[in-house]
Order: C-alpha cells, then sequence, then structure tokens
C-alpha cells in the first residue's frame, strides 16, 4: 500500500510490478516513532540511509553507492555519540573501522581491519590520549601473529605471539622502567622450557622449568606457577580500554 506523506504530499513507500521497492520509504515502529528513513532503487537502498532507536534516537546513519551493495557508515551509542566508522560492502565489514568512546565525544578506542566481516591484519587500541596501548594480529577473525601491550607513557608492558589462535613463541613482561619481569617460551598454547620471574632490581626471584605446560617438580614448584599465573593475567588484562560492545 502506498503512503503519501503529510507534509510534503509525496508517495512513500511504493514498490514496482515485480514487487521491487523504489523511492522514498520510512518505516515506523509500533510506537509510532521512526524505524528507518531512506531510499530504494530497484530493491536496493541508494543514497543516504537512516536508522533510529525506538525512542527516535538515531542508530546510524549509511551513504550507498549507486549500486546499493557499498556503504559508508556511521554508528551510533543510543546517547548520541558515535560509536563507529567503516565501510560496508555486502553488508559485511570491509577494510579499516574506527570504534569510539560511549561517553568521551570522538575519542578513539580502537582501529580494526576487516575482510569479509573478519578481522584481518593489525588491530590497534588506544588510550584517552592516542597513546597505543596494545596491538593485536588476526587472519580470518584468529589471532595469528605479534601481541603487544603498552604502558600509558607508550613503554612495552607484554609481548608475545600467536600461531592460528594459540599462544606459541616467547613470552615478555616489563616493569614500568623497562627492566624485565617475567619471561619463558609457548608452545601450541603451554608453557615449554625455562621460565625466569625477576625481582625490580634485575635479580631473579624464580626458575621455573615447564613440559608440555607442566613443571618438572610440580609440588616444590606450585607457588611458583600459581605466581607467574598471576602475573601473566594481569598483564594480560591491564590496560584494556574501553570496548563499544555491539549496538546491532
Amino acid at each position: 500500500m502506498n503512503i503519501i506523506s503529510a507534509q510534503t504530499g509525496e508517495q512513500l513507500n511504493q514498490t514496482d510490478s515485480k514487487g521491487r521497492k523504489q523511492g522514498h520509504w520510512i518505516k515506523k515502529y509500533p510506537n509510532g516513532n521512526i524505524m528507518y528513513d531512506g531510499f530504494f532503487r530497484d530493491d536496493k537502498p541508494s543514497g543516504e540511509f537512516k536508522r533510529y532507536y525506538e525512542d527516535a534516537s538515531l542508530k546510524s546513519v549509511l551513504v550507498f553507492d549507486n549500486t546499493g551493495t557499498e556503504a559508508f557508515a556511521s554508528l551510533y551509542y543510543p546517547n548520541g555519540l558515535v560509536a563507529s566508522k567503516g565501510k560496508y560492502i555486502n553488508q559485511l565489514k570491509e577494510g579499516k573501522w574506527q570504534f569510539f568512546s560511549s561517553t568521551n565525544k570522538d575519542v578513539l578506542i580502537s582501529e580494526e581491519n576487516y575482510s569479509g566481516d573478519k578481522r584481518n591484519g593489525l588491530s590497534v587500541k588506544y588510550y584517552p590520549d592516542k597513546t597505543v596501548a596494545e596491538k593485536m594480529n588476526y587472519v580470518n577473525d584468529v589471532k595469528h601473529g605479534e601481541w603487544t601491550k603498552y604502558y600509558p607513557d607508550g613503554k612495552l608492558t607484554m609481548k608475545t605471539s600467536y600461531v592460528n589462535g594459540k599462544l606459541d613463541g616467547r613470552f615478555e613482561a616489563f616493569f614500568e622502567d623497562g627492566k624485565p619481569e617475567f619471561k619463558g617460551q609457548y608452545k601450541n598454547d603451554v608453557r615449554e622450557g625455562l621460565w625466569i620471574i625477576y625481582r625490580k632490581d634485575g635479580s631473579q626471584r624464580f626458575k621455573t622449568v615447564y613440559t608440555f605446560g607442566v613443571p618438572d617438580n610440580r609440588e616444590m614448584e606450585l607457588y611458583e606457577t600459581n605466581y607467574l599465573d598471576s602475573l601473566e593475567q594481569n598483564k594480560a588484562n591491564i590496560p584494556d580500554p574501553e570496548k563499544t560492545g555491539n549496538i546491532w
């Protein structure tokens, strides 16, 4: 059924003889607020297309090309702040996407690279002053390659690597003055070989040898292993800038 706009007299929500959407379309929620407002050409969106939350606040603005398959998008939190910006191709994220704080206007918190809606390449998290907090590499949405985390002053706090989603290779953590805090090796997601924990003065606190993730002397080295678990967990969790979450 065609609708005529009371404000402009324009015909809305039209379909052609093949049932394809054409022209200006406005769809509303049951409460009467607009769900989306945009234009179609042969059933594909064309030009600027706006979506809204049920409370009428802006949810997204997408600008489509002439084919209706590629769009530059700005997505919004319910409070009106920009949540993310990037490009869609066939409704899948493509290329670089930027994600922003939900509480501080225009504060960039992360950048990710996508191919076919999957993270590929370098992903970066930032502190509010745009200092790099973390770098992670992905292949088809799986962690693969170097992973580094940084203190707010830009100094390295942790460095390791992933192979096909599993920790594999040297693991190093550092105090804020750059001295080593602990180091060791991962193989296929478990500790392997010699691990050393240091004091802040640079002297060694513990030395523990692992084979397939198990310390050679399990009874004597239980405390050292638990201590290392705690240190490693803290390094993995800090720093962690705000995450946008899913706004769809």
